[in-house]
C-alpha cells in the first residue's frame, strides 16, 4: 500500500511538473485554407516573418530566460512583414489583430490577449498548454458584413481585407465603432483601454499556441 501511494504521488508530482515546467515555447499554427505570412516581433528583436502554408506551423522558442516583452504575432495582408534595412520597423501591423504577449509580466505572470483596437483581418486564437489558463479566440464569419461605419473596410491588393477600428486607438471609453468589435469578439481588445475584459493571464514557463482561422 505504501509502495501505491508513492507512485501515485510521483504521478501526481509529474503531472503538476509538466503543467508548470518551463516551456516557453510559442508556436505559430495556420489552420487557414490558404498560405498565411505571419510576423512575430517583440521590443528586443527585429520582425521575424514565416510564410506557413495551409496546416503549417513555425515554434518560437523563448529559451531558459523565458523572455518575451512586448510580443506580437499577427498575419501581414501586405505579405511583408517588416520595413527593410529598419529594425522593429513594421508595414502593415496596423492593420491586423495580433496576438500579444508579455513574458513574463509585471505581476510575476505572463500577460496575452488579442487585440482589434487597430484592425481585424483574420481570425485569430491563443491556446496555453496549462489547462488552467484560458484559451481567447476571435473569428468574425463575414467580415464583410461585419465592417459598418465608422469602422472602414480595405482591401489590399494581395486581396486581403482589414476592418480598419476608427476609434480604437484612441479610445478612452466604449464607442458605436468599438462596441461592434466587443459584441463579435467579447475577449479581444476593442480600444486602448479595454483592459478589464480582455487581458489574461497564465504562469510562466507555458507553452502557447497562436491559431491562424481557429
Amino acid at each position: 500500500m505504501a509502495n501505491s501511494l508513492w507512485i501515485q504521488a510521483v504521478f501526481l508530482m509529474a503531472v503538476i511538473f509538466r503543467e508548470f515546467a518551463s516551456g516557453c515555447v510559442v508556436t505559430i499554427q495556420n489552420n487557414c485554407g490558404y498560405s498565411v505570412t505571419a510576423c512575430a516581433q517583440s521590443g528586443k528583436q527585429n520582425i521575424a516573418q514565416y510564410n506557413l502554408g495551409s496546416g503549417g506551423s513555425q515554434g518560437i522558442d523563448l529559451g531558459s530566460a523565458c523572455n518575451w516583452q512586448a510580443a506580437a504575432v499577427y498575419a501581414s495582408v501586405t505579405g511583408q512583414c517588416a520595413v527593410s534595412g529598419i529594425p522593429n520597423a513594421s508595414t502593415d501591423r496596423n492593420l491586423a489583430n495580433p496576438a500579444e504577449f508579455t513574458i513574463p509580466g509585471p505581476n510575476g505572470l505572463d500577460t496575452y490577449d488579442i487585440s482589434n483596437v487597430n484592425a481585424y483581418t483574420i481570425g485569430l486564437a491563443i491556446r496555453p498548454a496549462n489547462l488552467g489558463c484560458k484559451s481567447i479566440s476571435c473569428a468574425i464569419a463575414d467580415i464583410r458584413a461585419f465592417c459598418q461605419p465608422k469602422n472602414v473596410l480595405q482591401t489590399q491588393p494581395s486581396g486581403a481585407l482589414s476592418c480598419v477600428n476608427t476609434d480604437g486607438p484612441g479610445g478612452l471609453v466604449p464607442t458605436a465603432g468599438t462596441m461592434q468589435f466587443k459584441s463579435a469578439c467579447p475577449d479581444a481588445y476593442s480600444y486602448n483601454h479595454d483592459d478589464a475584459t480582455s487581458t489574461f493571464t497564465c504562469v510562466t514557463g507555458t507553452d502557447y499556441e497562436v491559431v491562424f482561422c481557429p
